[in-house]
């Protein structure tokens, strides 16, 4: 059974043992996954409203985004654990070129897959700051929530790219990924002071 598939409670209990996966980057992709499931929510209660009929459209959008997003974060739940599951393995084998290789490209692996949670994080974001914005006023808490949980899970991500990183010799690879975290981070910041802005207005 996946993490993704074990009860929260079970999930809850591996993630507090011991163990060293699932870990924050695990974690990470599930706070997203809740992010998007939120602001999904905030779509659902506006989708068939008769006060909100002329944003139907871009509602729909936007709750099939946060659907796609969802999916894919529930997954990297999984990902997360397997890739350094991978480099741990890769550390255990007898030392040598293909030990030195095998460790190299599980550190690609585990930083790739949380920078791919972050991604997500990030467009989790973008949609609740327009979900803020035409979504049910009602719910506008919930935008505000999904934001905060989105912001809070990529910059978890994040720092699980970072501690990858700090192992990989290939300099350009690291100078680029450290760029784009840079811009993603700014991007994230952003986006989340233009839901909050949203959301305090209303109250």
């Amino acid at each position: 059974m996946s993490l993704a598939e074990q009860r929260l409670t079970e999930f809850m209990d591996i993630l507090a043992s011991g163990a060293p996966t699932p870990g924050g980057g695990s974690a990470a992709a599930l706070g997203g996954a809740m992010g998007a499931a939120l602001a999904e929510m905030v779509c659902n209660l506006t989708l068939g409203k008769d006060t909100y009929a002329d944003v139907q459209e871009e509602i729909s959008r936007v709750q099939a985004v946060c659907r796609d997003h969802r999916r894919r974060l529930v997954s990297l739940v999984d990902e997360d654990a397997s890739a350094f599951d991978q480099v741990m393995a890769a550390f255990k084998m007898p030392k040598g070129e293909e030990r030195s290789s095998a460790i190299q490209a599980g550190y690609r692996k585990a930083a790739s897959v949380p920078l791919e949670t972050a991604r997500h994080c990030l467009g989790v974001l973008e949609q609740a700051a327009t979900i803020a914005r035409i979504g049910n006023r009602n719910s506008i808490t919930d935008a505000g929530s999904a934001a905060l949980m989105a912001h809070a899970a990529l910059h978890a991500a994040l720092l699980n790219v970072k501690i990858n990183l700090s192992g990989i010799r290939d300099r350009a690879f690291v100078d680029k990924t450290t760029d784009l975290l840079a811009d993603m981070e700014d991007r994230a910041a952003r986006k989340l002071r233009e839901t909050q802005e949203l959301v305090h207005e209303a109250l």
